[in-house]
């Protein structure tokens, strides 16, 4: 061989040498390996090293750069047995690694009764709650489960009735919560005079409830986040769950349709007019259904694709002709897809679809008009990540929608106060995830392109985000986060009203700024032991800029709305713990909220100074569960009534004003400057598993209630006296499953 082969040769081997020590991404999907649905945030990790990776909302992970070798790839995650396969990595391409994780069977000890996840101390994030399945669930509720009615749980989270599921997040008003569900947005979330949530707690996969301090890529919104994800149906054979309970019946059905797809169906109706009147303490005729489909296909390579559709609708017909009517409903679809493309960017890409329309009759009241509205919004949405070699994060996406927002006071489309709203909302966003020793940093860019090009903002719209997370020893880790965040539509309603019943969105008129908030959280949290976990933290919010009503308002050309500022301020602490067979939890907010209208400055109805949430979960027997829930608060401001006096009328064609008595009138004092008493419940949840001829079923009750405590829910104006919340308030639901 001559001296230049042997050079080649040579050269060949060596390059032959460096590509087998080339280091290779391991990749894959997590799922359950019954029902082949795919588990988001499972824990992936090569054994002995300190490479790992949790696996994203669609059950993919990525551990970049292992090199050539022999490894134990081990994944777990609560719920599931731990699983670990030995993996040899000695080529230059990508491994394909994928997980189905067994359901693990209940033990008799060391059982955690609800997830336990701790998926809040993994987070950089410092105001996040991620709820499952089975937390959702462990909260006794009013006749039937609800999602909403668990997040009122959570600490930061009010709401001023406890029949109520409509919610207030740290002082934010009711319509600065963006609600999401698999990327749509919801625009009335709400059954029932907001009693129930139109989502049914079988249909969801997780919930991320951000707080305070979101981050890029969610915006259009002040003051929280929930983000819900619904589960796949189950892939491996024909399944179907029906209940009934003493206000609704429901239906879900869910299986294969072909090799690779599923489809899951979920409807309920209600169907018990009394308990529902028995609930508000009125005579309430309200009716209501809503239903859920989804389909998912999985296909070779991981693409994975899912068609969403969510539909309800809400009838209120009083008989008495003085009564208004109201009927309003809501519905979205989506269609998505998810892959990885280019080796180390997972896309998510999404059309959708979000309407909603309320309608009220006056039929013959003399107190109100007939009013119609509609919220209509089609858009595109992409997001992507991309891992890197030092397994830090990119995040980058884009949303284009286009809203038509219309609003009518009088119920007649010819009036000249009719609003009509046909605008593009796009906005774009980019984020960092780095972690660096025992840093780790979130930082980002959220830009809301649409107010800035249509002149409504200027630096404004170039919102920074940013959270902070610093490991002092063990898992305990100082937290922290700010960001600035912007509002473009708006509800109008009267913070006063006790239940509110017609919600109208707009989009801010001209010559408003848009709403803007600026968040500031800082916090601490780790285990006080491995079975109990504690947070705290401190927040500030400050409102530059609010829509308000016009207080000054004398004539017509005088604008309706201006602009007025507020802020919110307080401390929040959280504790969990799992022993043997008991889960505890316990929450207590402090908080203080000021709006200020042209220097009128005054606590909203929201504002409750302290808020206190204790739950047990117990797992009596193996096919026994009980839960108790204990919640007290301080009492929400209101505006007290003095006095009365009768004010004359002054009309010239009526009675002589010599003898004129005129009509009774109210005497105010200032704005919400009084407090209702406070308020504490104890309630029980009782849950009863059992199985009869192959047939699966549950039965549950519940105690709202339990000790019968008087609870104020507002004051009559015109006769002084009080109308109670929820009494000592028994239900029942049996469920049959195959």
């Amino acid at each position: 061989m001559s001296r230049i082969s042997s050079v080649f040769v040579i050269l060949w081997c060596l390059g032959q040498i460096e590509s087998l020590a080339q280091p290779v991404d391991i990749r894959g999907f997590v799922s359950d390996s019954l029902t082949a649905q795919r588990i988001p945030f499972a824990n992936v990790r090569i054994v002995g090293t300190t490479r790992g990776a949790s696996s994203n909302n669609t059950g993919f992970y990525l551990i970049p750069s292992i090199g050539p070798g022999e490894y134990d790839v081990e994944a777990s995650v609560v719920g599931y047995s731990r699983k670990s396969v030995h993996l040899l990595v000695r080529s230059g391409k990508p491994m394909q690694l994928d997980f189905q994780l067994s359901v693990k069977p209940v033990e008799s000890e060391g059982v955690t009764v609800t997830s336990g996840r701790r998926h809040e101390l993994r987070e950089i994030n410092t105001s996040v709650h991620i709820l499952d399945r089975e937390d959702l669930k462990v909260v006794p509720s009013i006749a039937q489960e609800d999602v909403f009615q668990a997040l009122k749980m959570l600490p930061g989270i009010v709401s001023t009735s406890d029949v109520s599921s409509r919610f207030y997040v740290r002082g934010g008003a009711g319509d600065q919560n963006l609600v999401l569900l698999d990327g749509m947005k919801i625009y009335n979330p709400f059954h029932a005079l907001g009693i129930y949530s139109v989502f049914d707690p079988d249909v969801v996969q997780n919930v991320e409830t951000y707080t305070g301090g979101f981050p890029a890529g969610y915006g259009g919104r002040l003051s929280s986040v929930v983000d819900i994800s619904s589960r796949d149906g189950r892939s491996d054979r024909l399944s179907g769950k029906a209940s009934l309970n003493m206000l609704s019946s429901k239906v879900l059905v869910e299986g294969p349709l072909v090799s690779g797809t599923s489809i899951i169906v979920d409807v309920r109706k209600s169907l018990f007019s009394e308990t529902f009147k028995r609930i508000v303490n009125q005579d309430v005729p309200v009716t209501f259904y809503d239903g859920f489909s989804k389909f998912n296909a999985q296909l070779p390579g991981g693409t994975k694709i899912d068609l969403s559709y969510l539909s309800s609708s809400d009838k209120l017909r009083f008989a008495d002709p003085l009564e208004p009517d109201y009927l309003w409903s809501c519905s979205s679809i989506s269609g998505s897809i998810s892959d990885l493309i280019g080796g180390r960017v997972f896309v998510q890409a999404s059309v959708y679809s979000s309407a909603y329309t309320a309608n009220r009759d006056r039929k013959k009241s003399l107190n109100f008009t007939s009013a119609w509205t509609s919220v209509h919004e089609p858009g595109l949405r992409a997001q992507a990540t991309y891992y890197t070699d030092s397994q830090n994060l990119f995040f980058f996406g884009f949303d284009f929608s286009f809203p038509k927002i219309e609003y009518d006071p009088t119920g007649n489309a010819l009036s000249i106060k009719n609003r009509y709203d046909n605008f593009t909302d796009p906005v774009t966003w980019c984020r960092y995830q780095a972690h660096f020793d025992r840093t780790q940093v979130d930082i980002g860019l959220h830009i809301e392109l649409g107010s800035l090009l249509a002149g409504e903002q200027d630096w404004e719209a170039v919102q920074p985000r940013i959270n902070l997370s610093y490991e002092i020893f063990g898992n305990w880790k100082l937290k922290a986060s700010a960001g600035t965040f912007s509002q473009r539509t708006i509800t109008i309603s009267n913070e006063d009203d006790v239940m509110p019943i017609f919600d109208a969105w707009i989009k801010i008129p001209a010559g408003i700024s848009p709403e803007r908030a600026t968040h500031l959280v800082a916090g601490v949290e780790g285990n006080i032991s491995p079975p109990v976990s504690l947070s705290f933290q401190t927040y500030y919010k400050r409102y530059s800029s609010l829509v308000v009503y016009n207080r000054n308002k004398v004539d017509d050309s005088d604008p309706d709305y201006i602009s007025g500022t507020g802020d919110s301020y307080g401390l929040e602490t959280m504790i969990r713990s799992s022993f043997s067979l008991v889960e505890l939890y316990g929450a207590y907010s402090l908080g203080w909220t000021r709006l200020d209208n042209s220097g009128f400055v005054y606590y909203p109805r929201y504002d409750r100074r302290h808020h206190i949430n204790l739950l047990a979960a117990i797992k009596a027997l193996t096919n026994l569960n009980v839960n108790l829930k204990w919640e007290y608060g301080s009492g929400f401001p209101y505006s007290e009534s003095l006095g009365y006096y009768d004010r004359l009328t002054l009309d010239p064609l009526g009675q002589p004003f010599q003898n004129a008595t005129g009509k009774p009138y109210t005497y105010m004092g200032s704005k919400n400057s009084a407090r209702l008493p406070s308020f504490h419940r104890l309630d029980l949840g009782v849950s009863f598993q059992f199985r009869i001829l192959g047939i699966s079923g549950s039965l549950d009750g519940q105690i709202i209630n339990v000790y019968d405590n008087v609870n104020v829910f507002y004051f009559d104006r015109n006769t002084g006296e009080h109308t109670d919340m929820l009494h000592f308030f028994p239900s029942a639901t049996i469920t049959l499953e195959y």
